[in-house]
């Protein structure tokens, strides 16, 4: 029995299997959507009646912040792509995602941002104002408990775990379809995810600038948001050109879903496919411009307002497509009203509620009126939990059964659904007409008026979260003793109903082919992925099998070193957020210094046992990579995640301008940061991208020596840089720049300062490198490393070449 749980707790703790992560998402966002709905029921009763004490306005609001916060970042999303990592490779024929133990990291680093931010609560307080964070109520003066701090650190992990997910996810849908699987092929839940993870390489960079911002402003006392010059317009720009397309971001996947499992119970195919891809497209790309029109109440000019209205009202065009494709597949359709088919309706229903209510606040007039209202807590949550989160739960009746190999309880999930969409309603369409009620108050009094529309929300509430329990009883008595399921209980069209159900821990004996025709080969046998054929050639029996589903060993191998990396940046963040906050001045900040060196300590044990573990991901060479037929995995990977660096240097940049054109004076060039300082560090580090490209050039050769010597020349180049960058630090910090250059020097610091970062992150790759030299590698053909080094390195030397002037010359 202890063999069995020690095997047990080891195949999770260290699994890489991307049907193991999933289930590691899905069951983790349902924990933490549970954790959110109890906040959100509490706050129900509170505001039930009039005068009511059941919780204090502080504590009221850390409720409402921290659920925000939650739906938004640990439910919505990690729920989706819990279905995204088990589904997608099935579906486009691959064995597993691209990149294994970055996928397991991505989800440790999910789970322990996730219990950073719920024991903000034990820290004085938990964040307080709202999951928008305006400035400037992070400041001190207006949130003075560290719970903001750990809120903040929370965040950052956060987008640390998203950034890994999608550059894996990109790498996988664009270098491992299966042959003949052309994206437009693909069906809407793999497009859906795709378009999801461009949207989130370019959104979430410009959050975790801000975010940056924010926190080194309460941990060091710097001054971004607490000036005029930034403050809360600079807050504003930067966290909507992210926080709007977030909507989108959570809404997709929910329409991938429903447009898979739509026509599969209407037995139609998706009517105008291409169309609902192209509207897709479109939709996301009109997101990044709609931002300002969460700022029309700042006073931008009557022209700007005018722009962000038409293009608020046109990012709801596409959506229109899509609705009008799904009832044109509804038409005529003699459909299955299985429970998630009901999901999946009912989302479309309450999808479109939301989104003809969101049209009225494109227009300014009412958006004044209705901005600060419930009219616009309910249309954010038809949108979010009527459109996402019911569309999701589709998705999980949809698929359970394809994960587990039982079947699940029809008839209590109907009555799920039943309550839920009733619960729902009843919940968030009286607050449509609570027009005159402010959000986030605590409490009201009885001649307001508000209580008979706040009695009924919060019965309405208890009935939607009731039902919820509904599910969780089906899924885990189904679970038990749920009848076998058989590989495709639906007659479903895509690739992972030809698989058993639950699938091989490898998925695919062989990777399978697809025709022209959309017939699937496997083994050359032609068959239908709902294994109509009498053969499917897949080296595994199409019929249903009941147990866990997995070999002992995932093909690739079991990792410890994604959870102890996850962590040891945990400990690391919560040492620098729990030590003493700062006053005006950064040299007062004291950080809780043996959690750090715990965390410093265990990453570079882990970062050494990641480095030196032999885990092999083979690349299948027969498969379908257009338009990177001839870039390898990791290079695309690598490109991807520059991709985002570039977004995310953008905005700090873009954040030095705002507050530079803002400010009536700035230091002349060469009084404050002295320019043969900025001309010496840019002659090392153009010299060490010299070297970095002497030492490819080594290796292709065949000269060993060159490389040992251009690769420790780029390491003394960066040490080099690093101290004159010190010096500078240090000289800087001694003398009175903050009091009488307070934006100057922020802006200073912190850019520089995460610039340095990545020039010592660069450093740790060149010792790695260095090391492996010495032992011979690098000069038989196995150079492509020193290849992927540079391009990291020469991208941080760009970097500079844009820093030096603007703080040294202009």
């Amino acid at each position: 029995m202890a063999e069995q749980l020690a095997a047990t707790a080891k195949r999770w703790l260290y699994t890489t299997n991307h049907k193991d992560i999933g289930v590691l998402y899905i069951v983790t966002s349902l924990f933490f959507l549970v954790a959110a709905g109890l906040l959100a029921m509490t706050m129900r009763t509170q505001l039930s009646v009039p005068d009511n004490t059941v919780l204090t306005p502080e504590i009221f609001n850390q409720f409402v912040t921290v659920h925000g916060l939650l739906m938004i970042f640990w439910v919505l999303s990690p729920f989706a792509f819990g279905f995204a990592n088990y589904i997608i490779p099935l579906q486009i024929g691959a064995r597993d995602l691209a990149f294994p133990r970055l996928n397991a990291m991505s989800y440790w680093f999910y789970l322990f941002s996730g219990v950073m931010i719920i024991i903000s609560f034990f820290f004085g307080a938990a964040p307080d104002l709202g999951w928008t964070l305006y400035s400037p109520q992070t400041s001190f003066e207006f949130a003075p408990t560290i719970g903001l701090n750990l809120g903040a650190g929370a965040l950052i992990l956060i987008v640390v775990s998203i950034t890994m997910s999608s550059v894996n996810f990109l790498v996988t849908m664009f270098k491992m379809r299966a042959p003949g699987l052309k994206l437009s092929r693909m069906s809407l839940f793999p497009w859906s995810i795709l378009v999801t993870i461009f949207m989130m390489l370019y959104a979430f960079p410009s959050f975790l600038a801000a975010v940056l911002l924010l926190y080194v402003d309460r941990a060091f006392g710097t001054f971004y948001f607490t000036s005029i010059q930034g403050g809360s317009l600079l807050w504003d720009n930067v966290f909507w050109f992210f926080g709007h397309p977030e909507v989108y971001i959570v809404l997709f996947p929910a329409l991938g879903i429903i447009a898979d499992v739509i026509p599969t119970f209407a037995r139609r195919p998706l009517y105008g496919t291409k169309y609902v891809i192209g509207a897709l497209v479109a939709a996301a790309i009109i997101s990044f411009i709609v931002w300002g029109h969460h700022m029309f109440l700042t006073g931008y000019g009557i022209l700007t307002d005018k722009l962000y209205t038409v293009t608020t009202v046109a990012v709801s065009l596409p959506f229109d497509v899509i609705v009008i494709a799904l009832i044109e597949t509804l038409a005529m359709a003699k459909l299955r009203l299985k429970a998630a088919a009901l999901f999946t309706l009912g989302a479309v229903a309450l999808f479109v509620i939301g989104g003809i209510t969101g049209v009225y606040l494109a227009s300014v007039a009412l958006d004044y009126a209705l901005r600060g209202t419930y009219f616009v807590v309910a249309h954010f949550h038809y949108i979010m939990v009527g459109g996402s989160i019911m569309g999701l739960i589709g998705g999980l009746y949809y698929w359970f059964p394809k994960i587990t190999g039982r079947m699940y309880n029809e008839s209590i999930a109907r009555i799920h659904f039943v309550f839920s969409f009733i619960g729902f309603n009843v919940l968030y369409f009286p607050m449509f007409l609570l027009l005159d009620m402010p959000r986030r108050i605590a409490t009201y009094s009885p001649d307001t008026g508000w209580g008979l529309l706040n009695i009924t929300a919060t019965v309405g509430g208890f009935i939607f979260g009731g039902a919820q329990l509904l599910l969780f009883y089906n899924l885990y008595r189904s679970l038990r003793s749920g009848p076998p399921s058989g590989p495709n209980p639906w007659n479903g069209w895509t690739l992972e109903w030809a698989l058993p159900s639950p699938p091989p821990a490898h998925d695919f004996d062989t990777i399978p082919t697809f025709s022209d025709d959309g017939t699937i080969h496997f083994k050359g046998t032609a068959g239908l992925p709902n294994g109509s054929s009498s053969g499917n050639g897949i080296g595994e029996p199409n019929g249903s099998s009941v147990g866990n589903g997995h070999v002992a060993l995932h093909a690739e191998g079991l990792s410890p070193w994604p959870i102890l990396m996850a962590l040891s940046s945990f400990i690391f963040f919560l040492g620098l957020t729990i030590g003493k906050p700062a006053n005006p001045q950064p040299v007062s900040y004291q950080p809780f210094w043996p959690l750090i060196a715990d965390g410093v300590i265990l990453g570079i044990i882990s970062l050494f046992g990641y480095s030196r573990e032999r885990f092999t991901v083979h690349e299948d060479s027969h498969v379908e990579s257009w338009p990177f037929r001839h870039v390898p995995n990791m290079k695309l990977g690598i490109w991807t995640f520059l991709g985002a660096e570039v977004i995310f240097f953008g905005v700090l940049m873009g954040a030095y301008f705002f507050v530079r054109t803002a400010a009536p004076t700035w230091p002349i060039p060469g009084t404050v940061f002295e320019i043969r300082n900025g001309f010496a560090m840019t002659l090392v580090l153009l010299t060490s991208s010299l070297t970095a490209i002497m030492a490819l050039a080594s290796a292709r050769a065949g000269n060993r020596d060159g490389v040992l010597v251009s690769l420790a020349g780029t390491l003394a180049l960066g040490a080099a840089f690093l101290y004159i960058k010190a010096g500078e630090w240090f000289t800087l910090g001694g003398s009175d720049v903050f009091k009488n250059y307070p934006l100057p020097a922020t802006s200073y610091f912190i850019t520089t300062g995460t610039h340095g970062v990545h020039v010592f992150a660069g450093m740790c790759m060149a010792v790695y490198l260095l090391a492996n030299a010495v032992k011979g590698k690098y000069v038989n053909g196995d150079h492509v490393t020193l290849e992927h080094f540079g391009l990291y390195w020469h991208f941080v030397d760009i970097v500079w070449v844009f820093l030096f002037p603007l703080f040294y010359l202009i």
